[in-house]
């Protein structure tokens, strides 16, 4: 498939110039038809037969089909056992399904890294205050791993890590971080939201306990198709806590017993239409477009553009060279809001990122970005 055809496939305007897919990315095509027939057919699998319910392709059965086949897809495409992973509706939600899950005691701690987004930070800072934890933060510019290795300690419980940063689209090193935390008998949770349809993912070489991710940016799916991988052994203690009728394998029918899955993490029935979505997208990108695709187009798009970027002198790059999607950069003397405005007029989208100090104009490459795209970003800045 070339680049038009998958521009046309996205629903891509040659009017704009869309970069900022690490926010919302474009609605797939086939996510589209996927979402328009489910509703379709949930819309005539609902009549007035009060046991059409329980009629096979309606109800719970057709509920729990789908919800097998979406975890099917994900666990291909994350490297993990269907078992495995939980739907819920945001990489939030999964971080708080897992942050929540552990059995904190006052004193404990845990370690995140100093510019993890807002959606991860204020849960923490929740957690800390009503759980008596102490938040350790690291910094995520350099010396990640380094800071790590000296300030986890026995108190540790758990570590927070994105797998690439929302900032900056800097990455850490996830396995080697795994390995320090499991020196000390600590979990790993990463925030996978901005690595996912951007990078290789394999969450069993990675070793973390706890992946948390959505489909709507770079996964070209629909909003509320969100998932969390907690592996075999971090089930062992991560409870439920927002919980629901798939907590209990009996559905509350005798004693409690928990499925012997993430389903136990799962609240109730989730719009199936937006599932379905969710796994649309997910195969259209593994199956039509493709990961190394993927990869090599945004890398040589992101060089480019860091290149063209780097040799105007009022520019200051934050972001590294060696990346491939989120490029994070300042104009002496320009205020990031008004370059975002300025971009604007010339019908390019774009964001400001304040987790920085100072703050920085962020630019989501995408697969389907064309190089003019790229062109037209450092024009607009040389002539500032």
């Amino acid at each position: 498939m070339n680049i038009e055809d998958i521009r046309k496939e996205l629903h891509m305007s040659d009017e704009i110039i869309a970069l900022n897919a690490g926010s919302w990315g474009p609605l797939c095509q086939a996510a589209r038809l996927s979402i328009r027939d489910g509703y379709s057919s949930e819309s005539s699998s609902r009549g007035d037969d009060p046991d059409a319910m329980r009629d096979k392709g309606s109800g719970l059965a057709r509920y729990s089909e789908v919800v097998a086949a979406a975890k099917k897809v994900l666990s291909r495409f994350i490297g993990s056992n269907p078992d495995e992973i939980a739907l819920c509706d945001s990489t939030t939600t999964g971080m708080n399904i897992f942050m929540w899950g552990y059995d904190w005691k006052p004193g404990d701690e845990i370690i995140a890294g100093s510019l993890e987004n807002p959606a991860a930070k204020v849960p923490l800072m929740i957690l800390a205050k009503r759980r008596g934890v102490k938040l350790t933060y690291i910094n995520q510019f350099e010396g990640t791993l380094e800071q790590l290795s000296e300030k986890i300690s026995d108190k540790t419980r758990m570590v927070l890590l994105s797998d690439v940063n929302f900032a900056t689209g800097g990455r850490v090193d996830l396995k080697e971080a795994s390995r320090l935390a499991h020196e000390h008998d600590s979990l790993l949770l990463a925030d996978g939201i901005q690595a996912v349809g951007t990078s290789f993912v394999d969450v069993k070489k990675l070793d973390v306990d706890g992946y948390a991710l959505a489909r709507h940016k770079f996964l070209c799916g629909p909003d509320g198709a969100g998932a969390l991988y907690v592996s075999k052994d971090a089930m062992e203690v991560i409870e439920p806590t927002y919980s629901g009728v798939f907590s209990d394998a009996h559905h509350g029918s005798g004693e409690l017993t928990y499925p012997d899955s993430a389903q136990r993490y799962e609240v109730s029935t989730r719009p199936l239409p937006v599932i379905q979505g969710g796994t649309a997208a997910t195969e259209w990108i593994m199956d039509e477009i493709s990961l190394p695709f993927i990869v090599k187009r945004t890398t040589m798009l992101y060089g480019a553009l860091w290149d063209g970027l780097n040799d105007i002198s009022k520019v200051d790059l934050v972001s590294a060279r060696d990346q491939n999607s989120l490029l994070s950069f300042r104009v002496k003397g320009v205020d990031p809001k008004q370059m975002v405005d300025e971009f604007r007029k010339h019908y390019i989208f774009t964001r400001t990122v304040g987790a920085l100090d100072p703050p920085v104009v962020r630019v989501a490459v995408g697969f389907w970005n064309r190089s003019s795209d790229v062109e037209k970003i450092i024009e607009v800045v040389t002539n500032l």
